[in-house]
C-alpha cells in the first residue's frame, strides 16, 4: 500500500529547507512542494510534506525550533520596550454617534494617559453638493461652498473639542492633551495621511458613517482605513445602546495559528490589561475529529504565550463544528464575549464570518465592537 502523504505545515523556502534537514537527520523522509524553480530563494508559501506514520514524531522534533523562532520573532517586534498607548487619533463626520465616540475615546484615553486629536475632513461632502451646470459656476461654487464647509466644521469640531476639555476639567484629569483638526480630501485618505504625519498608537472609529447604507456595516472610509493603516483601529457601532467597555469582560481573537498571532495576542494582552478583560484565543474547525497538527499548533500557541506573557487571562482553545458560522455566533454568546480582535489582512475573513446574512443580526444586536490589528 502506497504510504499516504500529509503536509506538515507550509514555510518560507529557507525556513522549509532548515526543517528538511533537520527531519532527514532523524530518519524522517521529507518533500517540499510549490518550490519556485526558477528563484529558489524566494520565501513564501512552501510545504513540507512527510509520511503520515511519522507524523507525531517530527511534531515532537520542530516543537522547540518552532518554539525558538516565535520568541525572535516577538523580540525583533518589541525590542525591550514597553509598549504604550500616548496618541489616540479620533476622526469624527458629525453624526449624531460623533459624541459618543468621543466618550470611548475619552474613557480610554484616561486609562492611558493618552493624548487625544479630534480630526475631520470635509471636502467630499462639499463636492457632493456642487451644481456644475458650465466650468466658471462649478469653480465660483466650489470655493464659496468650501469657504463655508470648512467655517461650519470649525464650528463643529470645536463643540466636540471643548465638550472633552470640560469633561477633563470636572473630573480633575490632568495630563491629558486635546486638540483637532481639519483637512480638504477623501475622507480615507485624509485619514491614512494624518496617522503617517501624528502617528497614533490608537485609532477610533464608528463603524458606519452619515451617509452610509445598511448593507455594508463597516462602511466604505473605515474599510479603507483598516487596509492600509498601520496602527490597531478600534471600530464602534454606531447602533443601539451606550457600550460600557468597563463592563466588557471577555474578548475573543481568532486564530488560524499564523506566526503574527504572537504579536497581536501580545498587543491585545497589553491594549485590555486597564480593563481586566479575559482574552479568547480560539481556532474554528468544521472538522469533526481532532487534526493532530492543530493541536500541535495550539500546544505550541499556548507554550509560546506562557513563555512570553506568563501566566496570563488567555484562554486557548480548538472548537469543532459542523456550521462554522453558528458555531461563532454560539461560542460568543456562551461566552459572554464583548469584543472581537482580528488581524487587518483577515479582513476578508471577518466579513465572512461576522458579516453574513445571520452574523448581521447578531451585530446589529450585540453591537459588538472590533479591534483591528495590523
Amino acid at each position: 500500500m502506497k504510504d499516504r502523504m500529509i503536509t506538515l505545515a507550509t514555510y518560507s523556502y529557507s525556513r522549509a529547507q532548515l526543517l528538511k534537514t533537520r527531519l532527514e537527520s532523524e530518519g524522517i523522509q521529507c518533500f517540499l512542494k510549490n518550490l519556485n524553480l526558477i528563484q529558489s530563494a524566494v520565501g513564501g508559501g512552501v510545504k513540507l510534506r512527510i509520511k503520515e506514520e511519522d507524523l507525531q514524531t517530527a511534531l515532537q522534533i520542530i516543537e522547540e525550533l518552532d518554539l525558538s523562532y516565535a520568541q525572535e520573532d516577538f523580540e525583533k517586534a518589541f525590542p525591550q520596550q514597553k509598549i504604550e498607548v500616548n496618541r489616540i487619533l479620533v476622526p469624527v463626520d458629525f453624526s449624531d454617534f460623533s459624541p459618543r465616540i468621543c466618550e470611548y475615546a475619552l474613557g480610554i484615553a484616561k486609562k492611558f494617559n493618552a493624548d487625544i486629536l479630534l480630526f475631520h475632513t470635509y471636502f467630499a461632502s462639499a463636492i457632493e453638493t456642487v451644481p456644475f451646470s458650465d466650468s466658471y459656476t462649478y469653480n465660483a461654487t466650489v470655493v464659496e461652498v468650501l469657504s463655508e464647509v470648512e467655517k461650519n466644521a470649525k464650528v463643529r469640531i470645536k463643540e466636540l473639542y471643548y465638550d472633552i476639555r470640560n469633561k477633563l476639567e470636572l473630573d480633575k484629569v490632568e495630563g491629558i492633551e486635546v486638540d483637532y483638526a481639519l483637512s480638504g480630501g477623501t475622507a480615507s485618505s485624509e485619514i491614512l495621511s494624518m496617522c503617517t504625519t501624528y502617528k497614533p498608537d490608537l485609532v477610533i472609529m464608528g463603524s458606519r458613517g452619515e451617509t452610509a447604507g445598511t448593507t455594508n456595516l463597516l462602511g466604505s472610509v473605515v474599510s479603507s482605513v483598516i487596509e492600509e493603516a498601520k496602527v490597531p483601529v478600534l471600530i464602534l457601532s454606531d447602533q443601539g445602546e451606550n457600550i460600557n467597555l468597563e463592563k466588557i469582560d471577555n474578548i475573543m481573537y481568532a486564530t488560524d495559528f499564523d506566526k503574527a498571532d504572537f504579536k497581536a495576542i501580545a498587543n491585545l494582552k497589553y491594549i485590555t490589561k486597564p480593563y481586566n478583560m479575559k482574552i479568547h484565543c480560539v481556532h474554528f474547525e468544521d472538522l469533526s475529529e481532532d487534526d493532530p497538527i492543530e493541536k500541535h499548533q495550539m500546544k505550541l500557541l499556548k507554550k509560546y504565550l506562557r513563555r512570553t506573557l506568563g501566566e496570563s487571562n488567555v484562554r486557548c482553545e480548538i472548537k469543532h463544528m459542523k456550521e462554522k458560522m453558528k458555531g461563532i455566533e454560539q461560542y460568543i454568546l456562551e461566552n459572554d464575549i464583548g469584543m472581537l480582535a482580528i488581524l487587518a489582512r483577515k479582513h476578508n475573513l471577518l466579513e465572512r464570518l461576522f458579516f453574513g446574512q445571520m452574523s448581521r443580526k447578531l451585530f446589529i444586536k450585540t453591537h459588538i465592537p472590533i479591534l483591528v490589528f495590523h
